[in-house]
């Protein structure tokens, strides 16, 4: 049976938070911007306590065609306008048990928590592309419930939707998320030596083997055995998946 819009929404345990550290958040809100623009990425800040998009910036990606404050009067019921169905039960899916997961865990430790996974957007005109949608909590209550999370929207590198990581910062490892079994299965990456994050980072920046070769003096054949054991020990199969996990763990 399909779920609706208020299934996605997430109520943390505390329901008010003091309104004058709403006046503290404008530079927050201003260093988003700067960041979305110096990054070329969509970013939106979700309050959990007034249950409603306290930011979102003007870059096209999320807005899917929508202007920001039309994004911002809707709140969360703006993926029912651009998501298909099939999209919007996963979404919902991702979030209930991510949710679960962190609340599990002790308060002191949730800031070390964020997610990333890939879903399609269905713009305004119709047309589709495939995003990667990153979330970490960045405010909490005095009591360590949820305040405000960054939500980081980008193009996806991926082939597919899905693909869902839960990152934990402190521990270095990751969880995938089962949708069969209905469960996050834990991985702990090997530690990466010099060299091999040395070849991630400049992979990172753009440089193809050949480039990384030469840069290091070493021989294509030795950056390709790096960034084979680079995956093996993140527990990925491509590079791409590789920038991605170190990315949400280190």
């Amino acid at each position: 049976m399909n779920k609706s819009m208020k299934d996605l929404v997430f109520k943390p345990p505390t329901q008010s938070i003091d309104k004058s550290k709403y006046n503290e958040l404008e530079p927050m809100i201003k260093m988003c911007d700067a960041i979305s623009q110096l990054n070329n990425q969509s970013i939106y800040l979700y309050d959990y306590v007034q249950q409603k998009i306290l930011y979102v910036s003007p870059h096209p990606l999320f807005l899917c065609g929508y202007k920001e404050e039309e994004v911002m009067e809707m709140g969360l019921s703006f993926h029912e306008k651009i998501l298909d169905p099939e999209d919007l039960q996963m979404l919902i899916e991702i979030n209930q048990m991510a949710w679960k997961f962190i609340y599990d865990t002790a308060p002191e430790n949730r800031k070390f928590f964020c997610n990333s996974y890939d879903i399609y957007f269905r713009h305004k005109d119709g047309h589709k592309i495939l995003v990667n949608h990153k979330t970490a909590p960045i405010l909490f209550t005095d009591d360590g419930n949820i305040w405000i999370s960054m939500c980081v929207v980008n193009y996806s590198s991926q082939k597919e939707a899905g693909n869902v990581v839960f990152a934990r910062k402190d521990k270095k490892m990751y969880y995938n998320y089962n949708f069969e079994k209905k469960r996050f299965i834990p991985y702990l990456p090997e530690k990466l030596t010099k060299r091999e994050e040395e070849i991630l980072r400049l992979s990172m920046q753009g440089y193809n083997e050949k480039s990384i070769a030469d840069k290091l003096h070493l021989s294509v054949r030795t950056v390709k055995n790096h960034r084979y054991n680079t995956e093996k020990k993140l527990g990925v199969n491509n590079l791409t998946n590789a920038v991605s996990v170190f990315n949400l763990i280190f």
